[in-house]
């Protein structure tokens, strides 16, 4: 394994593009056909626009928002930041134009990096000397620049006075991270070089990247998470393809046949849940075959030398890996817990899954399960540079070289979170065992006490009460009440689905079908035969607004913003009492 020497984000482009010779290095669809850009060709246009941005007035510490979906130019332009020695702040392409402005106004933003035409007036009704470089489209106004175009003014003064880079020093800062966790008002996470260079040592040494290896990017890079992964993926020069659309995503996988991705729990919810359902659709002999073959891949000790396995892996598994391509060695996934049995079902028919664990916070990652050492159900072993604890109360906290500076303008709540020792207080309850595996129990925030005095852990009933298939999202409601409630989130695809046979047919009316109510009851009733008195759900109201990130009511890694939703929905929670 190369063990890497460089400590700032700048000396990694020098590795990248002084170490690697890769044609397909980055890829981007247009007209429904990838293009590629060179290793070279980054290199050349990295440079280039640093000069261009410099050209514009951007010094050194400036704050500088990225506001884009996920490619190669948010990659571009994120490390011609860097080559200025300005701070780059990502902004998720779907946020909502209230925590939009918020985090414009709090990072002190005075250039944006925008991709999208539509918000522009969200942006500059609040903001009037906000500098924006477009990609994708062309304002001829004051204040409007467009990439392709300042990239020749950038190769022109590139031609005249040649190119030095910034050298920054390991502890400047890197970028702020914005992140609501499941509060609802967004924090900015100051990182360093060091602490973003110091995940991607601790990862080199887990996972081992061939420069044969290829990755399919569906995750927006504004995420920490998917940002850090990336920053490896370029370090070792690997081919990347980034997907346009969400929804193009099972097109995709066929397509690019990737080796290596990363996802959310949710994705990998919805494939699962969309395998069963295509099961049942099945002829009977067919359904009867794939049916056991399903049920005997949830199986915790299953044998994949048995002779049955050999005839479901033929019959069976090898074509729903073709659902991933084929080719998929190594699929991560983090973000939000995942469903112990998605995690072993997966595994099982031939699909490696390596959860893991982490925090903005810590740049993120603090453990997670990787060739060798996977224990399904676990978030992992702790990253070789990161130390970790658990409190009297059994809260995780954690220190190491990944962790942030701090919090952007709020040193109170940073000395809140980060203890006099150093300890990161990640706020989750979790165990340790024997075998150093970390399993995540609960948030303690989401520890719920009734005005009884007992205690309801929410995260494990909603997983169980999303189970079902008419259920996207659960929302359990107990703290300081006499009992537990739920709000249920509808999954509206299946409502799509009822629609394509009734044009007329409401989301109201779907779901208050008969079978459909009495389905979601005796779900309920199920779930509660294994909960204690006090954690079973008395009431439950079923949701039909669709609930999103653009909303606010879930976060950019898909988890539910609590806050947001006791909120929008208080009037129905108080009929439920």
């Amino acid at each position: 394994m190369d063990s890497y020497n460089f400590t700032t984000y700048s000396q990694l482009f020098t590795q990248i593009t002084e170490k690697y010779d890769n044609d397909y290095f980055l890829n981007y669809l247009q007209n429904n056909e990838y293009k590629n850009i060179s290793v070279e060709d980054f290199k050349n246009k990295v440079v280039c626009l640093s000069l261009a941005l410099k050209d514009l007035g951007i010094k050194e510490k400036d704050n500088v928002a990225i506001f884009a979906a996920s490619s190669p130019f948010w990659l571009i332009f994120d490390f011609a930041i860097h080559q200025v020695g300005a701070v780059s702040v990502p902004i998720f392409a779907n946020i909502s134009t209230l925590n939009l402005n918020f985090e414009i106004k709090d990072a002190n933003i005075k250039y944006i990096f925008i991709d999208s035409q539509d918000r522009i007036t969200d942006i500059e009704n609040q903001n009037e000397d906000m500098v924006f470089i477009t990609h994708n489209f062309c304002i001829k106004e004051k204040n409007f620049y467009n990439y392709d175009e300042i990239l020749v003014t950038g190769q022109q003064i590139c031609d005249n006075k040649g190119f030095r880079p910034h050298e920054p020093d390991e502890d400047d800062l890197f970028s702020i991270i914005y992140t609501s966790g499941n509060t609802g008002t967004p924090k900015g996470v100051m990182l360093t070089h060091k602490n973003i260079i110091s995940q991607l040592n601790d990862i080199n040494q887990l996972i081992n990247l061939d420069k044969e290896e290829v990755v399919l990017s569906l995750l927006p890079l504004a995420h920490i998470f998917e940002r850090t992964v990336m920053s490896y993926y370029l370090s070792r020069g690997v081919s990347i393809y980034f997907v346009d659309e969400i929804t193009n995503v099972s097109n995709l996988l066929k397509v690019v046949k990737p080796t290596i991705m990363t996802a959310v729990p949710r994705l990998l919810e919805k494939i699962f849940n969309k395998i069963k359902m295509n099961i049942l659709l099945k002829p009977l002999i067919s359904r009867t075959i794939a049916s056991l073959a399903f049920e005997y891949a949830l199986n915790e000790n299953m044998n994949k030398n048995s002779f049955v396995y050999s005839i479901y892996d033929k019959v069976v598994y090898s074509k729903l890996r073709e659902i991933f391509g084929s080719r998929l060695k190594k699929l991560i996934s983090g973000g939000a817990p995942l469903p112990k049995e998605i995690a072993q079902f997966f595994v099982n028919i031939g699909v490696p899954i390596y959860q893991g664990y982490g925090l903005t916070e810590f740049s993120p990652v603090i453990s997670t399960n990787y060739p060798d050492f996977n224990q399904v159900g676990s978030c992992g072993r702790v990253i070789p540079s990161a130390t970790i604890k658990l409190s009297s109360d059994n809260e995780l906290l954690v220190k190491g070289p990944s962790l942030m500076k701090g919090y952007l303008n709020q040193e109170e709540l940073t000395s809140q979170t980060i203890d006099k020792d150093g300890w990161l207080h990640t706020g989750d309850v979790g165990e340790i065992d024997g075998q150093g595996y970390l399993y995540i129990k609960s948030r303690k925030k989401e520890i719920f006490k009734t005005s009884t005095g007992e205690y309801v852990a929410a995260i494990k009933i909603e997983q169980e009460l999303s189970k079902n298939k008419y259920i996207e999202f659960a929302v359990i409601i107990a703290e300081n009440r006499k009992y537990t409630s739920a709000l249920l989130f509808i999954d509206r695809d299946k409502f799509q689905e009822a629609k394509k046979l009734n044009k007329r047919l409401t989301i109201e009316e779907y779901y208050d079908r008969t079978e459909i109510t009495s389905d979601i009851k005796k779900h309920i009733e199920l779930v509660n035969s294994n909960l204690n008195e006090w954690e079973k759900v008395v009431q439950y109201t079923i949701i039909t607004n669709e609930i999103s990130i653009e909303g606010g009511e879930l976060t950019p890694s898909m988890k539910v913003c609590r806050g947001k939703i006791e909120q929008k929905y208080e009037d129905f929670i108080n009929d439920m009492y």
